[in-house]
Formats: C-alpha cells, structure tokens, sequence
C-alpha cells in the first residue's frame, strides 16, 4: 500500500472533530471532506487516524504523497 505523509495539523483535525475525513477530487485538485459530505468509496484507500479514518480516493492516491493544510476548504482555515 502507497504511504502518504500525512501533517500533523491533519492528524490533530482529526482526532479533534472526532470524525472521518476523505482526501477526494474537486475542480481546484485534491480537496479533503468529512465523510458526512463525501461519503467513501470501496477502493479508496483507509488510513487509521486515532480512533478515525482518512480516506483517500483512488485517482487522488496516483497524484499525491502529502496530505496537509492545503487541502482544507478555506472556511476551515
């Protein structure tokens, strides 16, 4: 399985929200969601993050090896 670096900033948004989160395909490149707006598909790849799980689209896992702040929507900045 591909390793992604994952910031620690996403890993504490994570645990924080206490929630899942997709790393998905937007118009402006990988965007990352909770799970509540962009459910997960079967063939994404599930990373365990605390007691939660990051998701990762297939066609996103081919482009990106970092997922950090960039991929947050601006209105949770």
């Amino acid at each position: 399985m591909k390793e992604f670096q994952i910031s620690e900033s996403i890993i504490q948004l994570i645990k924080n929200q206490k929630r899942d989160y997709r790393v998905c395909t937007s118009c402006g490149g990988a965007i990352l969601l909770p799970t509540a707006i962009k459910r997960p598909k079967p063939n994404d790849i599930k990373i365990p993050v605390g007691e939660n799980y990051l998701y990762v689209s297939a066609t996103q896992a081919r482009y990106i090896d970092v997922i950090d702040d960039t991929m947050l929507m601006s209105f949770m900045n």
